[in-house]
C-alpha cells in the first residue's frame, strides 16, 4: 500500500464496485468467490480476494490510481491492477514477517505524530475542537490503520528510506551511500566520449565471394534422393535390416511399420537432403561416406543418426549443384550465414583493417567514401555498462550498435582510444565496425547527486521485490487463478 495514504471502509467498497462489471461475472454463484479466490500464500498466508483483506485493499488503491490517471477500468487493465495489487500483498507480507521478528512494536507517540494533521484546522494547526467533535469510534479507527501502517512500512523505511523522515536534506533511514561513491559517480560522467563509426553489415558479404566459397566446398550442396527409416534403438534398426534382406517386408512397408519418421516426410522420404544437412544429422561425421556412396535403389547400413538409428535408402542419382540458379544461390547464404559465420568475419575485418589505413592515410570521411560506407556520428557517452539510469549511454538503437551497452569488448576499446585514434575492427553481432575517438560534447547535463540517490534506491528496492517474487516462501498461483476465474 502507498505510504501515508488510509483507505476508509467506504472508500474501498467504492472501488471495489467499479471493477465488479469486469470480476463478478464468471465468480457468481461460486462457492469459491463467496469464501474468496485465494491467488497464493506467503509462508502459509493467504493472498485472498474478499472484502478487507490485504490483496481487495491493494486493488481498490491501484484502481484509484489509473483513474486518476485517466485510464478506464476494462478488461484490459483489470489484470494489471490484481498484478500489481498481487505483488505489493507479498511485498507487504515479506517485510512484516521481517519486522515481527525484532519484536519491534509501533511507538504511541510515533502514531499521534502521524493523526495529529488529520484534526488541522484551516490555519495547518492541530485543532483540539476538531479532535473532540469527531466520534471516538473513527478516531480508533484511525489509530488501527495508522499503526497497521507504520509497521508495514518499517523494514522498508528502514532499508530504502522514507519521505517523510527528513532532516534537513538527509533522509534519517534507508541504506547509506559514502560521500566518495557518490562523488564518483557524478565524477565519471565527465569521461565522456564521442566517435566516428563505420559499420559494415555481414549480410552485404559480396556474391561473388558466397559462390567462390561454393565452388570450393561442391560437395557440400549436392542433394540427394533419398528415403529413411529411423527407429530409437538399434536392436529394431538390425531386425528391420534382416527382413528387409529376407524379402519379408518392403523399405516402404517398413517405414509405415517402424519408422519414427524423425527425419523425413510421412512417406519416409529425406527431408533435408543437401549433403551438408545430412552431415547434421550423424552422430559420427565420418559416417556420412556410407551414405553419400550408395548407389540407386540400395541401402546403407545402420547408422547412429543424433535422434535414434537409421537406414538409407537412394531413391534416386544425386543432383550436382547449379550454382547460376537463383534458389542455389539463396541457398549457399544461407548456409554461409548459419555455419561459416568466421569466414564472412574474416572478410570483414579485413576490410576493415583496409579501411583503417586509408584513414591513417587520409581522413575518416575520405576512407568512407572511398568504401562507401555511411560515416555514423555517435553521441558522447560516459562508460555505462549495461545503460544504468543513473547516466547517459551508448545509443543501442544505432545500426550496429545493438547490445553495445553490455559489451565488455566494444566499451573496452572504445575508451582506451586516444583522441583521434582509429580502432582495430570491432565484431558486434551482425555488423563489423571501426571506431575513432573524436570527443563530440553534443550530450545532455550529466545526472545529479540527488538524481542519482533516487534511482540507487529504486535498484535497492527493485533488488528486494526480485528476492522475495523468487522465494521458496511463495506459492504464487496468480496466472492460473485469474484466468481460471476471473476472465
Amino acid at each position: 500500500m502507498k505510504k501515508g495514504v488510509l483507505y476508509t471502509a467506504g472508500s474501498i467498497i467504492i472501488l471495489i464496485i467499479c471493477l465488479l462489471a469486469f470480476v463478478m461475472p464468471s465468480t457468481l454463484g461460486n462457492s469459491k468467490a463467496q469464501e474468496g479466490l485465494v491467488f497464493g500464500k506467503y509462508n502459509n498466508k493467504k493472498i485472498s480476494y474478499e472484502y478487507g483483506s490485504d490483496f481487495s485493499e491493494f486493488i481498490s488503491h491501484y484502481a484509484e490510481m489509473f483513474r486518476n490517471q485517466g485510464m478506464q477500468i476494462d478488461s484490459s487493465t483489470q489484470y494489471y491492477i490484481f498484478n500489481y495489487a498481487f505483488n505489493s500483498t507479498v511485498m507487504k507480507y515479506a517485510y512484516e514477517d521481517a519486522v515481527r521478528k525484532t519484536g519491534w512494536e509501533v511507538p504511541k507517540e510515533a502514531i499521534n505524530r502521524r493523526m495529529r494533521p488529520y484534526f488541522y484546522d484551516e490555519n495547518g494547526k492541530f485543532s483540539t475542537r476538531i479532535y473532540n467533535q469527531t466520534d471516538s469510534a473513527s478516531i480508533e479507527k484511525l489509530r488501527a490503520d495508522i499503526e497497521t501502517e507504520l509497521f508495514s512500512s518499517r523494514f522498508y523505511d528502514d532499508n530504502f528510506g522514507s519521505q517523510s523522515d527528513i532532516f534537513g536534506t538527509e533522509a534519517l533511514f534507508g541504506i547509506k551511500e559514502s560521500d566518495s561513491e557518490l562523488d564518483f559517480l557524478v565524477a565519471y560522467q565527465n569521461d565522456k566520449r564521442g566517435f566516428n563509426m563505420a559499420a559494415m553489415k555481414k549480410s552485404d558479404y559480396p556474391e561473388e565471394e558466397q559462390l567462390k566459397y561454393a565452388n570450393q566446398n561442391k560437395a557440400k550442396f549436392i542433394k540427394y534422393d533419398m528415403s529413411v527409416i529411423t527407429v530409437e534403438d538399434k536392436a529394431t534398426a538390425e531386425k528391420i535390416v534382416k527382413r528387409i534382406t529376407k524379402g519379408e517386408i518392403s523399405f516402404e512397408d517398413a517405414i509405415a511399420e517402424y519408422s519414427e519418421k524423425t527425419y523425413s516426410n510421412s512417406e519416409g522420404k529425406l527431408n533435408n537432403n543437401y549433403q551438408y544437412q545430412i552431415e547434421n544429422l550423424l552422430e559420427d561425421k565420418a559416417d556420412l561416406e556410407k551414405i553419400v556412396t550408395v548407389a540407386k535403389d540400395g541401402t546403407s547400413p545402420i547408422i547412429n543418426t543424433l535422434i535414434g538409428f537409421s537406414i538409407f535408402r537412394a531413391d534416386g542419382e544425386a543432383e550436382q549443384p547449379d550454382f547460376t540458379k537463383d534458389d542455389m544461390k539463396a541457398k549457399v547464404s544461407s548456409y554461409i550465414n548459419a555455419y561459416e559465420a568466421t569466414i564472412v568475419e574474416d572478410y570483414f575485418t579485413a576490410k576493415a583493417k583496409d579501411f583503417t589505413a586509408e584513414v591513417m592515410k587520409s581522413s575518416f570521411d575520405a576512407a568512407c567514401e572511398k568504401f562507401d560506407i555511411e560515416n555514423t556520428s555517435v553521441a558522447a557517452f560516459p562508460l555505462n555498462f549495461g545503460s544504468t539510469t543513473i547516466s547517459q549511454s551508448v545509443d543501442t538503437s544505432i545500426a550496429g550498435l545493438r547490445g553495445a551497452d553490455k559489451n565488455e569488448n566494444f566499451l573496452k576499446t572504445a575508451f582506451a582510444l586516444k583522441l583521434n585514434e582509429v580502432s582495430a575492427p570491432i565484431v558486434m553481432n551482425d555488423y563489423v565496425i571501426v571506431l575513432q575517438y573524436t570527443n563530440n560534447e553534443s550530450i545532455a547535463e550529466a545526472k545529479e547527486a540527488p538524481y542519482i540517490l533516487t534511482q540507487l534506491e529504486d535498484y535497492d528496492s527493485e533488488a528486494a521485490q526480485n528476492a522475495i517474487m523468487d522465494s521458496p516462501k511463495l506459492e504464487n498461483n496468480f496466472a492460473s487463478t485469474y484466468y481460471g476465474n476471473l476472465m
